[in-house]
């Protein structure tokens, strides 16, 4: 199959990202001092990545048209998940005790039950990793591969999988029990990555396009609500260079 190679290196990016990020936060606990800056020069990366290699692709693939609809797409069907995902207080707790952790911040007091909810926690990781997960993946089905965006896409994972294992370790469950959800999760969004780059090999360019336009609004909606509102919490000079580092690296990158 066209571009399975490629596909699979990349997937198995993403799982090792997850994984170093679940490794570090069983054994390590980040001040906000150290985290919120890391959280935002990866929503920088992130940002670069949209802007420099996914918008202009689909742009000049699928034309201005499509793009434009195709990122309030991808943001509409991210929001859509994320209130779906926060209609249950018990979930959207688990959820935004991540985010918040990620960033260094102090996380919304959890039972033992709710943090036990590994659906919600599974499900929070899949709805903010699929947009960047196939985003990869259609960098290289186009024939591309965007370094910013891969970049964006390691350090995103690595942040997101800190913010996951957080609460669960924080809740009294194993390591173990942390590390195999992460890992699960991890081949899932692998699998996103290897339907980006083969499902759409031979698609004409529209299609493709117009599949990153999608893909780049849901990232953006994932900085959006997952990132800078944490990041952010408190008016921070640190977060906001740390922001506009990542930005800058991503164009060097890109």
């Amino acid at each position: 199959m066209t571009n399975l190679g490629s596909g699979l290196g990349w997937g198995l990016a993403v799982v090792a990202s997850l994984m170093a990020g679940a490794l570090f936060a069983s054994r390590v606990k980040l001040s906000e001092r150290v985290a919120a800056p890391i959280a935002a020069f990866g929503g920088g990366v992130l940002l670069a990545a949209v802007a420099l290699e996914l918008v202009p692709d689909a742009d000049q693939q699928a034309g201005l048209g499509p793009t434009a609809a195709g990122m309030l797409l991808g943001t509409a069907v991210f929001v859509g998940a994320d209130a779906l995902l926060s209609r249950n207080e018990s979930t959207d707790k688990v959820r935004r005790s991540g985010h918040a952790a990620a960033a260094g911040r102090r996380m919304t007091p959890m039972n033992r039950k709710e943090a036990a909810r590994g659906e919600s926690i599974a499900t929070g990781i899949l709805v903010d990793g699929v947009p960047e997960s196939i985003a990869l993946g259609l960098t290289v089905a186009a024939g591309e591969l965007g370094v910013a965006l891969l970049v964006g896409v390691i350090v995103g994972n690595l942040v997101e999988a800190y913010g996951a294992v957080r609460p669960i370790i924080a809740s009294g469950h194993s390591q173990r029990f942390a590390l195999g959800l992460i890992a699960a999760i991890g081949l899932t969004l692998a699998g996103a990555t290897v339907l980006g780059a083969t499902l759409l090999a031979d698609a004409s360019p529209t299609l493709v396009g117009g599949a990153q336009a999608v893909a780049a609004g849901g990232m953006l909606a994932v900085v959006s609500i997952s990132i800078i509102p944490y990041a952010f919490a408190e008016v921070s000079r640190m977060v906001a260079v740390a922001v506009v580092a990542g930005f800058v690296g991503g164009y060097l990158l890109s």
